[in-house]
C-alpha cells in the first residue's frame, strides 16, 4: 500500500513538472510572438525600432522556448514532442529575418512567422487537453 501512494505521489508530480514546462514553453512563444507582431506595427507606423532592442528580447524568449524544449522531452507526454519540434524549426531562423527587416525597415514579414507560432502554439494546447494532459 505504501508503494502505491508513493508510485501515485511521484506520477502526481511528474504530471505537474510537464504542465509547467510546457506552460512556460508555450508562455516563451507567445512573448516570442507578440514582440514579433509589435515590432511589425513599429515598423508600419514608420517608428524608430531599436532592432538591437527586439533581438535581444527575441533572444531571451528563444533561450527559454530551447530550455522548456528540453524541459518537455525530459518530462512528456511524447505525443506532443513532434508539435515542439515545429516551434524550434520555426524559431531557428527568426535572427535572419530580423536582420532582413532591419536592412529593409518593412515589419510587414514578421506577421506571418508570429501567427504560425500562435497557431502551433494553439495546436500543442489542444493536443495536450485532448490527451488529457492539460485543463
Amino acid at each position: 500500500m505504501e508503494r502505491s501512494k508513493w508510485r501515485r505521489t511521484r506520477r502526481t508530480d511528474q504530471e505537474a513538472r510537464s504542465l509547467q514546462a510546457y506552460a512556460d514553453l508555450l508562455q516563451a512563444v507567445t512573448d516570442i510572438a507578440r514582440t514579433l507582431r509589435q515590432t511589425a506595427e513599429q515598423f508600419g507606423e514608420g517608428q524608430s525600432v531599436e532592432v538591437q532592442e527586439v533581438v535581444a528580447a527575441i533572444d531571451g524568449h528563444i533561450a527559454q522556448v530551447r530550455r522548456q524544449g528540453t524541459m518537455v522531452r525530459l518530462v512528456g507526454p511524447r505525443s506532443a514532442f513532434d508539435l515542439v519540434k515545429s516551434l524550434e524549426d520555426q524559431i531557428a531562423f527568426l535572427y535572419r529575418m530580423l536582420v532582413e527587416v532591419a536592412r529593409s525597415g518593412d515589419g510587414s514579414a514578421l506577421v506571418e512567422p508570429a501567427r504560425r507560432l500562435m497557431r502551433t502554439r494553439d495546436e500543442i494546447t489542444d493536443h495536450l487537453r485532448e490527451a488529457g494532459d492539460l485543463s
